[in-house]
Parts: C-alpha cells; structure tokens; sequence
C-alpha cells in the first residue's frame, strides 16, 4: 500500500511539475513581445492591423494592450485584458474577443465588465469539445448606462493539429472552430451579428497564428495572419 501511495505522489507530482513547466514556458514566450497581425477582407484586401503587446504581471499572468490600425496606419481603437495560465489552461480574458474598433464609439464612455476568461486547454487534441464562453460589457456616461455589449461564443470544437508558416515563423497549431454572437444594445434593443470562424491556435503563443471568419453561408468575410514578432 505505500508503494501506492509513493508512486500515486510520484506521478501527481511529475504532473505538477509538467504543468508549471508548460507555464513558464508560455509566459518566458510572450513577455515583452509585440505581435502583429495583418487583417484581410474576404477578398484578400488589406483592411488594416492589429497589435497585441504583452508584458508579465506575475508567475502565471500577462497583461495584454491590443491596438487596431486602419489601413491607412491611423489607430483606430484598442484596449487592455489578461492572459493567465493555470496549470490546466491558458485563459484569455473574453474582453480581448470584442473587436476594438466597434468600441471606438464609445471611447468617451467607462465600461465595467465582469472579468471572465475562454479557456484552451494545456492537452489540447483532436476531437476535443471546449468550454463555451460569454461576456457583457456595460458602457456607461457620468454613471448613467448607455449601452452594452454582448459576446457569446459556443459550439468550441478542436479540428486538428497542423503547422502554419507565415512570415513570423512555423508554428504548431491546433485548428479551432467556433460560433460566435455579438449584440451592441442601446436603449434595450440591439441586432445580433452571428459568425462562425476558425482559428489556428498556437500554445506556445497563448495566441492563434491565423484565424478566418464566415458569414452563415459559411462564405469567407475576412482573416487575420500573424506577421510578426518583435
């Protein structure tokens, strides 16, 4: 029985131990590092980019400033949220998932939102159904509410595992298509936006390589491609 037990103990702690490694591994990856990825239309027409900057908070969190650019270079929106990794999973906070030019709007406004997080797995593989995920954000003038947004996300499923290669390198990557559902209310009403997308996620990132989103005809409406790392 205490050999049991010593080896149970042994293995909890081999997978501990993997777990904290895979953790520092992500967060040593993307301290410091700006990403930028290149936006597309459904054409293929360049529409603008994205910047994501990520810094260290602590041993197991990265803080996030995510800038868009028009195609012209002009800034048109941005905003902060985390990254954590918990041993289990790399969780990305769902304010990261609500575009940052559509709040461009609302720049003069506060918004509160509950802090919650999309999952991705350490073990990912193919076949896998994911953690659905949800956020709503409250903008509000002087304190008085003005607006909301909601982003839904569901039916999470892991495609399979391939290599994309961009200009910012080869990566491994597991291939993830969801459903996704935006709805900005004001005065109460507001008209959903349904997408369906794919992304091909990066664990060494915390981040996809390259992702596509389609309307529901399932025809291709744009794409974002990891360009650099600096």
């Amino acid at each position: 029985m205490k050999k049991i037990i010593t080896i149970c103990t042994l293995l909890l702690w081999c997978i501990q131990f993997a777990a904290a490694q895979n953790c520092n591994q992500f967060i040593g990856t993307v301290n410091g590092k700006k990403l930028i990825y290149l936006n597309q239309d459904g054409k293929g027409n360049s529409t603008g980019k994205l910047i994501y900057t990520a810094n260290k908070k602590d041993a197991s969190t990265v803080t996030v400033h995510s800038e868009v650019l028009d195609k012209n270079g002009k800034s048109i929106g941005g905003g902060d949220s985390e990254m954590i990794c918990d041993g289990d999973a790399i969780k990305i906070d769902m304010k990261a998932f609500v575009p940052s030019a559509s709040m461009k709007q609302f720049s003069n406004m506060q918004m509160t939102g509950e802090a919650k997080y999309l999952a991705y797995p350490l073990n990912l593989k193919a076949g896998q159904t994911l953690e659905d995920g949800a956020v709503t954000i409250d903008m509000s003038n002087n304190g008085q509410s003005m607006s909301k947004v909601e982003m839904n996300i569901t039916n999470r499923m892991v495609d399979k595992a391939e290599t994309v290669s961009t200009n910012a390198g080869s990566f491994d990557c597991y291939r993830i298509t969801y459903d996704a559902t935006m709805k900005v209310k004001m005065m109460g009403i507001g008209i959903p936006v349904h997408i369906k997308a794919a992304e091909w996620f990066s664990p060494k990132l915390g981040r996809f390589v390259k992702s596509e989103t389609y309307d529901k005809k399932s025809k291709l409406i744009g794409s974002m491609v990891l360009d650099s790392i600096n």
